[in-house]
């Protein structure tokens, strides 16, 4: 994490933070006595790594090169979701979370092009929304024309039907008497 810190001009134990060392199961155990404390956590795969009884191996080899891995776990609760949002708009990018992903990626290209000596590669991401059509639910759909005669009329009639029996009650309980001289 300070190589990470270092590549992308952040001060460590600062911006970023070594929570645990060891298992991939002491920061799940971490998460679940600190909760909604952690926006994001990146974890370091040495061996393998175990999350909820499941075991993924941490390095896999592809064309005579090796990859390692690591997993980057955050907080649903703080992220945006498109539930009570628009159909048509996409769900949100949560651009923190893009932002630790490129660091990391960036952080690992320069250490292994350091040890090969090679050219240093950066990544960069531009995001945009995905292209979507318009929802056919809502395509041509006039709420005023089709709800609004509904509750254009019933208000008035309303008050019309208790202003009304207002009147009758008043006249049969004989509440007001007007003696004219």
């Amino acid at each position: 994490m300070s190589y990470v810190s270092e590549v992308n001009n952040l001060t460590h134990k600062i911006d970023v933070k070594l929570l645990t060392i060891g298992k991939s199961s002491d920061f799940t155990n971490y998460l679940s006595e600190n909760l909604n404390k952690t926006k994001f956590g990146v974890v370091f795969c040495i061996d393998q790594m175990d999350f909820y009884n499941q075991s993924i191996p941490c390095n896999f080899e592809f064309d005579n090169q090796t990859f390692e891995m690591y997993n980057i776990m955050y907080n649903i609760s703080n992220v945006d979701n498109g539930f009570l949002g628009n159909f048509n708009e996409p769900l949100p990018t949560d651009r923190q979370l893009l932002q630790l992903k490129l660091s990391i990626d960036n952080a690992y290209m320069d250490y292994y092009a350091k040890i090969r000596s090679k050219p240093v590669p950066k990544i960069s991401v531009q995001t945009q929304a995905f292209p979507s059509t318009s929802n056919r639910l809502l395509q041509g759909a006039d709420i005023i024309g089709a709800y609004g005669p509904f509750y254009f009329f019933f208000p008035p009639v309303i008050t019309f039907v208790t202003l009304l029996l207002e009147i009758v009650r008043e006249k049969d309980m004989k509440l007001r008497k007007v003696y004219y001289l």
